[in-house]
C-alpha cells in the first residue's frame, strides 16, 4: 500500500466483524493496522442474537463473516444476511477451500472468500479494497442501490416483516410509507422507457438522502416505494417523513437536460395500529395511498380518516405552540407538598400550564410532547425555572421564604450545552435561596451523556440547588444512579400510590423504597395521593411528604397563597385553642 501524501487525510471505513472467536478479531486488528493508506474501523459481535441488532442500528462498509458463526446452517444466514444488507459486501472467511464449498459461498451471495491457511496482511487488505470498489462502481451505475433501483417485493415483505417482528419484541412502533409517483407512465410514453429508468434512479436517490440510517427504502414496483420506519414514537413522525418528501418532489428533476416535474400520492399505515403483518400493514398503506390520489398530487393520507383528523389536529397544536412562548400563553400552577407528620404545606411542585387562546387551558400532556420533539422544550424549561424564581421571591416578599419549590428538568434540557450557565444566571438575578429549589430529574435525563450531566449537577449542587429523582420504580437503572449523582429526594410514581392499600406488591414495593431512602439519608415524597386510606398507609410507613388531590390539585400562585393564608389561620386557631385551655 502506497503512502498518502502529508496533510491529506485518510480515507475511513467501517469493518463488521462476525465471528465467536476472539483471536480472530485480534489477529484481524492487527493486519488492518498496518494499513497506512486507509484507516479501517473494525468492529466485532461473536452472537447471532447481536448481529442483527448490531447491523440494524449502525452502518458498515463491508462485513467479514466467519462460516462457523451460525454453525447450524452458515448458508442459510450467508443468504440472509446479503439480503438483508445488499449496500454491505460480506467476505467470506473459512477454512475450506473445496471448489464445491467455495462455489455455494458465491451462490448464497458472498462477494469474497478468504481462507485462514493463507491469509495474510496483503491478502486481507486487497480483498476489502477490491470489495469497496466493486461496490462502488454498482453505485455509480445504479445511484439507488440494488436494493432501490430494482424491483424487489420480495426482498421488501421480508424486511418488513422483520421489522414489525421486533416491534413486537420490544413493544415499539413500525411505520410504512407507500409513495406512488404520480401519472408516471407519461413518462415512459413520451421519453421512452429509457429515460424512465434513469428517472426513477434519480428520485430513488433523491428520497434516499432523506431518510436515517435505520430507515429503509426499497422499490417495490415500476412506479411505487416504500419506506420502513422503525423505533416511530408517534404518527407525527411519519408525518415529517412524508412532509420531507413531499418536499423533494417540489423541485424538479433534470432528465436528458430537460426539466420534468413529479408529484407523488403517499398512503402512511402504522404497526400495530393498522396491521399485525406485513401484508395487512402493506395493504393498509396502499388503500391510504389510493385516498390520496384523490387530492390531485404531493399528498398523504393515513389509513382512516380518524387518524388522519388526529394528525391534522396535532400539527394545528404543534404551529400554535411555537407562538405560545412569545405570546405569553403559558403559566405555572403549584401543586402543594404536605409534610405527612405535620399535616401543613412546606413546599410546591411547578407545574406547567398552556392557556390556548382557543382550546382553554391544557395540561402538560397536551404540549410537552411537541415541546421535546420540536427543540421548544430548552426555551420553555428556562422560561419555567425563571417563572418559578420570580414567584418564590413574591412569595418570600409574603412572608412565605422557607417553602421549598420543585421544577421538573426535561432530559432534552442536556442537549444544551450551557445549561449549568444558563441556570446559575437565572438563580442569581432571581436572588433565592438556592437551597429552596429542587430539580425534578428523570432517569432518561441522566442518561444523556452522563459525564455531562454527573458534572451539571456537581456545579449546581456545589451552590446548593437540591436534585430529586422523579417516577421512581420506572426505571431500569436507579440504584446506580443514587450512587452516582447527587440526588436527595426520591419521588415515588403515583402508579404505585393508586393501588398502594389494594395490591400487596405495590404496597411491598412502595415500603421499600421507602426504607431504601431512608436508609440513604433521603426524603421520600409520594405522588398522585387521592384517598384518605392511602395518606393514612404512607404516613404509618414513615414517608415524609406527600401531594395530590387529596389535598389539592395544582393551582394558581394567587390560590396557592390563598391556601397558605387558610393553613395559617388554622395553625392561629389552634394556637389559641391551646391557650386558652392552659
Amino acid at each position: 500500500m502506497s503512502e498518502p501524501c502529508p496533510g491529506t487525510p485518510l480515507e475511513s471505513f467501517r469493518v463488521l466483524l462476525l465471528t465467536t472467536d476472539q483471536m480472530d478479531y485480534l489477529w484481524l486488528s492487527q493486519l488492518l493496522a498496518r494499513d497506512s493508506s486507509i484507516r479501517w474501523e473494525l468492529s466485532w459481535v461473536n452472537a447471532v442474537s447481536a448481529s442483527q441488532e448490531q447491523l440494524h442500528r449502525e452502518s458498515y462498509d463491508i462485513i467479514v463473516w466467519d462460516v462457523l458463526f451460525h454453525q447450524d446452517d452458515s448458508l442459510t444466514f450467508l443468504r440472509f444476511l446479503s439480503r438483508q444488507h445488499q449496500q454491505t459486501p460480506v467476505i467470506a472467511l473459512s477454512a475450506d477451500v473445496s471448489p464445491q464449498f467455495v462455489r455455494s459461498l458465491f451462490q448464497a451471495g458472498a462477494h469474497d472468500c478468504l481462507t485462514r491457511r493463507h491469509l495474510g496482511n496483503e491478502e486481507f487488505l486487497r480483498a476489502l479494497s477490491h470489495a469497496v470498489f466493486r461496490q462502488r462502481q454498482v453505485q455509480q451505475r445504479h445511484p439507488a442501490g440494488p436494493g432501490i433501483g430494482a424491483v424487489n417485493r420480495k426482498l421488501f415483505h421480508e424486511q418488513l416483516q422483520q421489522a414489525i417482528l421486533r416491534a413486537e419484541r420490544k413493544q415499539e412502533r413500525v411505520g410504512l410509507l407507500f409513495i406512488n409517483i404520480d401519472e408516471f407512465r407519461r413518462i415512459n410514453s413520451s421519453l421512452g422507457y429509457r429515460a424512465g429508468d434513469e428517472l426513477i434512479c434519480q428520485v430513488a436517490a433523491r428520497l434516499q438522502g432523506l431518510l436515517r440510517r435505520s430507515d429503509n427504502l426499497i422499490r417495490i414496483g415500476g412506479d411505487e416505494f416504500a419506506i420502513i420506519l422503525e423505533k416511530i414514537p408517534h404518527n407525527l413522525s411519519l408525518v415529517r417523513v412524508a412532509q420531507k418528501v413531499q418536499n423533494a418532489f417540489a423541485e424538479p428533476f433534470t432528465l436528458s437536460q430537460q426539466q420534468v416535474s413529479l408529484t407523488v400520492s403517499m398512503g402512511l399505515a402504522t404497526y400495530p395500529d393498522n396491521g399485525v403483518s406485513a401484508d395487512l400493514l402493506l395493504r393498509s398503506a396502499n388503500q391510504a395511498m389510493f385516498e390520496a390520489k384523490f387530492e390531485h398530487g404531493n399528498s398523504y393520507r393515513f389509513y382512516n380518516q380518524k387518524m388522519n383528523a388526529e394528525v391534522n389536529r396535532q400539527l394545528a397544536l404543534e404551529t400554535d405552540f411555537r407562538q405560545a412562548l412569545r405570546s405569553d400563553q403559558l403559566i405555572l400552577h403549584y401543586q402543594p407538598k404536605v409534610d405527612v407528620r405535620t399535616n401543613r404545606i412546606v413546599g410546591m411542585e411547578a407545574l406547567v400550564r398552556w392557556q390556548h387562546p382557543h382550546l382553554g387551558l391544557l395540561g402538560p400532556g397536551h404540549f410537552i410532547g411537541l415541546a421535546e420533539k420540536t427543540g421548544m422544550v430548552i426555551p420553555m424549561g428556562y422560561w419555567v425555572i425563571q417563572r418559578a424564581c420570580a414567584d418564590m421571591e413574591e412569595l418570600a416578599r409574603l412572608g412565605y421564604e422557607d417553602l421549598d419549590c420543585s421544577v421538573n428538568l426535561s432530559f432534552r434540557q442536556f442537549f444544551d450545552k450551557k445549561l449549568s450557565e444558563t441556570l446559575q444566571r437565572i438563580i442569581a438575578n432571581a436572588q433565592i435561596n438556592t437551597r429552596r429549589l429542587e430539580f425534578e430529574l428523570t432517569e432518561s435525563a441522566m442518561m444523556f451523556d452522563r459525564e455531562y450531566t454527573q458534572s451539571c449537577l456537581s456545579q449546581l449542587h456545589s451552590i446548593g440547588i437540591r436534585f430529586a429523582l422523579d417516577d421512581f420504580g420506572t426505571g431500569y437503572s436507579s440504584f446506580s444512579h443514587l450512587q452516582r449523582f447527587p440526588i436527595s429526594t426520591l419521588k415515588i410514581d403515583k402508579s404505585f400510590i393508586d393501588n398502594v392499600t389494594t395490591n400487596a406488591d405495590d404496597a411491598i414495593l412502595v415500603r421499600g423504597i421507602i426504607s431504601l431512602a431512608h436508609s440513604l439519608h433521603m426524603t421520600v415524597v409520594a405522588e398522585g395521593v387521592e384517598t384518605a386510606e392511602q395518606y393514612e398507609f404512607l404516613r404509618s410507613h414513615q414517608c415524609d411528604q406527600v401531594q395530590g388531590y387529596y389535598f389539592s390539585p395544582g393551582v394558581t400562585l394567587e390560590a396557592f397563597v390563598e391556601l397558605l393564608k387558610k393553613q395559617q389561620r388554622s395553625i392561629e386557631a389552634e394556637s389559641k385553642d391551646q391557650k386558652e385551655r392552659f
